[in-house]
C-alpha cells in the first residue's frame, strides 16, 4: 500500500488543522504500512527547526524515528494516541503548553475525535452529517420501529442515519422512558457493524464492585471466585457496538478506566498486566446532566468532553405530543397481536385524556399504560376514557409540544395538536387512503384535504 505525495500532504494538513483545534504547541504522526515495513513521520510545521533531522522533499514531512514515551508518561504536557485501520497502524503524539488542569480539559477529546475522524476516511467511512446521494438512497428501516412524525422526532431520525455511517463515540441524552435504547439499537442497525454484536450494559445492572469485571473483564484468580479468565463485555462486543447506558451513574474510579479504553482503543482485563485491542463503536446514554455532575466533581471533565463529540438528543413524550396516538395504536396492536386478538379502537373523548396527559414517564409509561388496557379490556371494541388509568385523566394537563405552556391554558393549541395526532394516526392505518381515514374520523375528504393543507405533513 504505497504511500504517496498527496497523502503526506492530507495528513500535514490534518495535524495542522488538529494543533489549530486542539491548542497544541506541537503534533507528530507516525504511520507504519503493514505490508512493506515502511515508516512514514509527518512532523507539524510548529516544531521548531532545530528539532528536525531532515525534511522530505515536499517540505511535509520527514523521516524519524519516535521517541520512547513510556518514559515520558508523568509530564502532563505529552499525549499520544494509537491506531489500526486498512494496514495502517497510525500513532500521533501531541504537546500541550501549560501544565496539570490546563492539560486536563476538553483538548485531549478534541484531538481524539478528530482522530476518529480521520480514522473514518481512511477506512472508507462516511463522516457524521454528510449527505452524498441522500435523495437517491431508499428510506433507512429503523428496527425496532421509531414510532413518530413530529419535527423533533423526524430531526431525531435524520441524525440517527448520519451518526450511524461513522464510528465516532456517541452520546444519547434523554429522560427516562424516552427510548434512548430504541436509538443506541437503530445506530447498530444502520451501521456498518450490523452484522456485529450489540452488547448493551447499563451502569446501574451491578455493584460497583463487580462492574469493573463486567466491563473489562478478568484473569483467572483475579479475585475470590474468579475460577476462570473471562472477556469483558466490551471485548465480546468486538467488530460491533458497545452500548453503555446511565453513564452517570458509573463510579469515577472505572471512569479513568473507561477513558483509557477510549483513546487506546485497548483494554485490560482485571488482574492482568497486558493491554488487548479493541475493535468497538462506542455509545453512551444518560439521563442525567453530565456537564453538571462534572462542574460538581461527580463526572470526569475530560471523559465527558471525549463522548460529548456527537450528542444526540431524545425529546419527552410531553414535547410531541402529536406522536401519542400513534404510539398507542403501535403498542395496542404489538399487545393485541401477542394476546392472538384484534387491536380496539381509541374513542375520541379518550384520545383527548392520551394527549393532555403529560406522560412523566415518556414513551415507557404510554406503553405500560396500554398493556393494562389490553390486559383488562382487549376484549373491547373500543377503549373509552372510563378505562383508562385515573390519574391520567386528573392530570391537569402538561406542556404542549409547540409552545411548552399548559394545555389547557390556550384551547387552539390544544385542539391542533389533538386533530393532527388523530389525522396521522388515521392515515398511518390506512396507508395513506384519504377517504378511508375522512370516514374512520367522521369528516368529509374535503374537509380532510383542508385540514391537511393547514396543518401540513400530519403521517
Amino acid at each position: 500500500m504505497p504511500f504517496s505525495r498527496g497523502m503526506k500532504r492530507i495528513m500535514g494538513s490534518f495535524l495542522n488543522v488538529l494543533c489549530e483545534a486542539c491548542g497544541a504547541e506541537r503534533a507528530r504522526m507516525r504511520v507504519a504500512v503493514a505490508d512493506d515495513g515502511r515508516t512514514v513521520i509527518v512532523l507539524d510545521q510548529r516544531i521548531p527547526a532545530a528539532s528536525y533531522v531532515g525534511r522530505s522533499g515536499s517540505g511535509v514531512g520527514v523521516q524519524l524515528p519516535l521517541p520512547d514515551f513510556a518514559s515520558a508518561s508523568s509530564d502532563p504536557r505529552e499525549w499520544k494516541m494509537r491506531r489500526s485501520v486498512k494496514g495502517f497502524d497510525i500513532e500521533v503524539d501531541l504537546v500541550f503548553g501549560g501544565t496539570g488542569e490546563g492539560f486536563i480539559d476538553d483538548r485531549v477529546s478534541k484531538a481524539a475525535a478528530f482522530l476518529d475522524l480521520f480514522e473514518s476516511l481512511l477506512d472508507g467511512g462516511e463522516l457524521p452529517g454528510r449527505r452524498a446521494d441522500e435523495e437517491s438512497a431508499p428510506a433507512p428501516r429503523f428496527d425496532p420501529p421509531f414510532i413518530g412524525d413530529s419535527i423533533p422526532m423526524i430531526e431525531l431520525k435524520r441524525m440517527i442515519v448520519s451518526v450511524a455511517a461513522s464510528d465516532v463515540s456517541l452520546l444519547i441524552e434523554g429522560e427516562s422512558g424516552t427510548g434512548k435504547e430504541v436509538v443506541a439499537r437503530n445506530v447498530h442497525g444502520l451501521s456498518r457493524r450490523r452484522a456485529k454484536p450489540l452488547v448493551i450494559a447499563s451502569s446501574l445492572e451491578l455493584p460497583h464492585s463487580l462492574l469493573q469485571s463486567e466491563l473489562f473483564g478478568h484473569a483467572e484468580g483475579a479475585f475470590t471466585g474468579a475460577s476462570r479468565e473471562r472477556a469483558g463485555l466490551i471485548e465480546s462486543a468486538g467488530g460491533g457496538t458497545f452500548f453503555l447506558d446511565e453513564i452517570g451513574e458509573m463510579p469515577l474510579a472505572l471512569q479513568a478506566a473507561l477513558l483509557r479504553v477510549l483513546q487506546e482503543k485497548e483494554v485490560r482485563r482485571l488482574g492482568e498486566s497486558r493491554r488487548r485491542p479493541v475493535d468497538v463503536r462506542f455509545v453512551f446514554a444518560t439521563n442525567r446532566d453530565l456537564l453538571d455532575l462534572a462542574r460538581k466533581g461527580r463526572f470526569r471533565k475530560d471523559l465527558y468532553y471525549r463522548i460529548a463529540g456527537v450528542r444526540l438528543r431524545v425529546p419527552p413524550l410531553r414535547a410531541r405530543k402529536e406522536d401519542v396516538l400513534p404510539l398507542a395504536s403501535f403498542f395496542l396492536a404489538r399487545c393485541a397481536k401477542r394476546a392472538g386478538g384484534r387491536a380496539p379502537a381509541i374513542a375520541p373523548a379518550a384520545v383527548r385524556t392520551l394527549v393532555r396527559y403529560r406522560w412523566p414517564g415518556n414513551v415507557r409509561e404510554l406503553g405500560n399504560e396500554v398493556e393494562r388496557l389490553v390486559a383488562f379490556h382487549g376484549d373491547e371494541g373500543t377503549i373509552l376514557p372510563r378505562m383508562l388509568s385515573p390519574h391520567l385523566e386528573e392530570s391537569d394537563g402538561g406542556e404542549t409540544g409547540a409552545g411548552g405552556g399548559r394545555d389547557g391554558g390556550r384551547m387552539p393549541d390544544a385542539v391542533r395538536t389533538l386533530e393532527k395526532a388523530m389525522i396521522a394516526d388515521a392515515l398511518r392505518r390506512f396507508a395513506g387512503n384519504r377517504t378511508r381515514a375522512s370516514e374512520e374520523l367522521g369528516i368529509t375528504r374535503q374537509g380532510l384535504l383542508k385540514k391537511l393543507k393547514r396543518y401540513g405533513k400530519c403521517a
